[in-house]
């Protein structure tokens, strides 16, 4: 398992570490790649487990209409991390985004456990062909690729939680290959991995962890969902700077915050069994809605204080197809098409979060604006 220093950040609702430092590299390889002079974008991929098809399929629909640009930052969480890299690399992974989520089943990717063993260990399932297909889809000259990219001044984040911790860890995945860690590649795999890693049924990711005092220990890390369903970055960085902060890009420069919701923003009418695991679900499901509710209302206030456009792309409430179990190719299939067709129709992408219109925008923005004053 390999060590890391440079690509970890436990931000939660603090700044990372050395802040001033780090924002003033990103500036300069920013700057000496040209990257400066175009319009600065951010994509944020959401969890959703299957529903991240519906993702994949509007990223291949929008390089089909000629209009997705180069992303300067790259964010994903959970099934929005194993999209996030190809998102990152451009339109020429849109294949792998498609085999990754129209060609695989269940069955495909976990392997289950017996009952007496699964309650007596750390999970119920063991994600043996989820690694593979990591291992298969972010080979070597993906994984260099990535830090290529990286090099250029680019980043791309994914997000695990740390359960000893019980807070969200930001990995800049692109610094391993970018910086060339040892062992790079296993520990990129094993992030995602860890991203993806629903606790309870899939083992936490143990991750090698050598601290400033040069200490070695394990850290715990599952799924980022538990902690937030899609991020951008922090609140405490401004990422356009004025002459009152410290940012990447100047006021003037076009930007826009792209979020992927990879799930419906309100549930369906549902008759619940008067079982225990029904209940127990249900409330579940209302939950993680919730919380990604909320995430999108932060991400949505900290691009609108930034000078940026926001833009949300979510699962359709009309799309009433059930999926037969957990992984169905069937199901994604159905999914990734209409991704693509949202795509496509130029329908994909709404303004505002769930349940505001331009003119409650407008009050909003003057009331934050007056509490700054």
């Amino acid at each position: 398992m390999a060590s890391w220093r440079l690509a970890r950040d436990d931000w939660g609702d603090r700044a990372p570490g050395m802040l001033d430092q780090r924002v003033a590299r990103f500036r300069e390889e920013v700057r000496q790649s040209g990257l400066d002079q175009e319009p600065l974008n951010v994509l944020a991929i959401s969890g959703g487990g299957a529903d991240g098809a519906y993702g994949a399929g509007l990223l291949e629909g929008w390089t089909e209409i000629g209009t997705r640009p180069e992303f300067l930052v790259v964010t994903g969480i959970s099934t929005g991390a194993l999209t996030a890299p190809f998102a990152f690399l451009g339109s020429d992974y849109d294949d792998r985004l498609r085999q990754c989520y129209t060609s695989v089943r269940t069955d495909d990717l976990v392997d289950e456990r017996g009952l007496i063993e699964g309650l007596t260990s750390d999970a119920l399932a063991s994600p043996r062909g989820l690694r593979e297909l990591l291992e298969t889809q972010l080979d070597e000259a993906t994984f260099r690729r990535i830090g290529e990219e990286h090099r250029r001044g680019r980043r791309l984040f994914i997000g695990t939680a740390n359960l000893d911790r019980m807070e969200p860890t930001y990995w800049c995945v692109s610094a391993i290959p970018g910086e060339d860690l040892p062992g790079g590649r296993e520990l990129f795999i094993d992030i995602v991995l860890a991203s993806a890693s629903i606790p309870g049924v899939f083992p936490p990711v143990m991750i090698d962890v050598v601290d400033e005092e040069g200490n070695q220990f394990d850290e715990m890390h599952v799924d980022g969902g538990v902690c937030a369903q899609v991020f951008t970055y922090p609140p405490s960085v401004q990422i356009r700077r004025d002459h009152t902060s410290i940012g990447v890009f100047d006021r003037d420069t076009p930007a826009t915050a792209w979020v992927i919701r990879n799930a419906p923003l309100t549930l369906r009418f549902e008759v619940v069994d008067r079982t225990l695991f029904s209940i127990a679900g249900r409330a579940i499901s209302g939950l993680i809605r919730s919380n990604g509710i909320g995430d999108l209302y932060r991400i949505w206030v900290t691009t609108r204080r930034d000078g940026m456009r926001f833009r949300l792309a979510s699962i359709p409430i009309d799309f009433d197809l059930e999926p037969a179990e957990p992984f169905d190719p069937e199901y994604m299939t159905a999914l990734y098409k209409r991704g693509r067709e949202d795509a496509l129709s130029g329908h994909a992408w709404s303004d505002h979060p769930p349940g505001l219109d331009a003119t409650d925008e407008a009050l909003l923005i003057e009331a934050l604006s007056a509490e700054e004053d």
